[in-house]
């Protein structure tokens, strides 16, 4: 009798579960494609045309899977519900993302040695080219540099502190090296680095403006001289949605100098401009950080209303953006490249923007594999 019982419920639970899978598969054909996944932000393959070429290769097959695995209704769900189970049973690292008490860290970026090579000759060669201009470089050291105290006991991460002396070692002495660590280091224990994205905050930004203003000989400036206004406390950025963590919040501020300067930022990509650096409507949207400059682009002009005669090139990554609002009152004009989308003649911009200081600025871990810069200060 209890066999037969036994039976009856294993035949039951496998015609419920062959139903729920039935119903999933319905769901997911009949429900539209999301292009965007909003928990990882970043694009989901849609369902794939079918395309003999790629049927005959496998091409198709792979597509079919990850429109799938990108597509199931759960899909969100299951994230967290992952990240909740790996947190419950200890897991300290989930793709390379460290989970500790101060919030989400990420780990040391390997070193891409050719490209490096090859993006530290090209800035070498950059100040020789140009011996009149004052040309300074701004490593950004990420959290798992200055947070190493809070990472696991079981962390085995590259030592970054010992790839960023190599790195400053290979910069030209004529190269003004504006080093941030031990200025960042005085500061670890308060809000420098997004528990929940792998950006410093504006506070960090703040603190790295007064070195490179003693490197630069611009004005430094205290808090006072702010208002300091906090424009999100939920935001949740690039770590979380790698890691699918839950219940970890971000506050972003922004830093508003109290003697106000007027300046007219042009976005060159679409030629639209506006009064502000600042997009609020990024605040509604999944990447807040974007707050600042909008995301990254390929070249912004800023121009200033003051009575500096001063100008500058700002060669950056994404840690740049927060820190521009710290450089707006001391220059005339700031000429903003990113190379990741910069495919242009950079010299025109030196001689047609009056260019009188140059600035490469990049967070360690971007640069240790950036692809983009040599190939733009080489594409003469």
């Amino acid at each position: 009798m209890k066999q037969k019982y036994s039976a009856i419920m294993a035949s039951s639970l496998t015609k419920i579960i062959n139903i729920a899978v039935i119903v999933i598969m319905i769901l997911n054909i009949v429900i539209p494609d999301h292009k965007q996944s909003e928990t990882e932000n970043r694009p989901l393959q849609t369902f794939p045309s079918l395309n003999m070429e790629h049927v005959l290769s496998g091409q198709y097959g792979k597509d079919l899977n990850t429109w799938f695995s990108d597509q199931f209704i759960f899909r969100d769900q299951n994230i967290h519900v992952k990240y909740l189970i790996q947190k419950f049973t200890g897991v300290k690292e989930i793709q390379g993302v460290y989970l500790t008490k101060r919030g989400l860290i990420e780990k040391t970026s390997e070193v891409n040695k050719k490209q490096l090579d090859r993006n530290l000759k090209a800035i070498n060669s950059f100040k020789e080219n140009n011996p009149d201009l004052k040309v300074g470089f701004m490593l950004a050291p990420n959290a798992v540099s200055i947070e190493k105290d809070s990472l696991p006991k079981s962390a085995d991460c590259l030592d970054q502190n010992k790839q960023m002396d190599d790195i400053y070692n290979r910069i030209d002495d004529s190269i003004k090296k504006i080093d941030l660590r031990s200025t960042l280091e005085k500061h670890k224990d308060e809000y420098l680095y997004y528990k929940t994205d792998h950006h410093w905050t504006s506070l960090a930004s703040y603190y790295s403006y007064q070195k490179l203003a003693s490197s630069f000989k611009l004005d430094k400036t205290n808090k006072n001289d702010y208002k300091i206004y906090p424009v999100a406390d939920s935001f949740e950025g690039t770590l979380a949605n790698k890691t699918g963590s839950m219940n970890i919040k971000d506050e972003i501020d922004i830093y508003v100098p109290k003697t106000k300067t007027d300046y007219v930022v042009t976005d060159e990509s679409t030629n639209k401009k506006s009064r502000t650096i600042y997009h609020s409507e990024a605040l509604e949207t999944k990447d807040q950080y974007a707050v600042f400059m909008g995301g990254n682009k390929s070249l912004f002009h800023i121009n200033i209303d003051n009575d500096s005669n001063k100008h500058l090139l700002l060669i950056k990554d994404s840690y740049a953006n927060s820190l521009i609002p710290f450089l707006i009152p001391e220059y005339a004009s700031i000429t903003v490249i990113d190379p990741r989308y910069y495919f242009d003649d950079y010299t025109r911009l030196i001689q047609n923007d009056l260019i009188t200081d140059v600035l490469f600025m990049y967070n360690s871990n971007t640069f240790v594999q950036d692809t983009s810069l040599a190939d733009m200060l080489q594409a003469q």
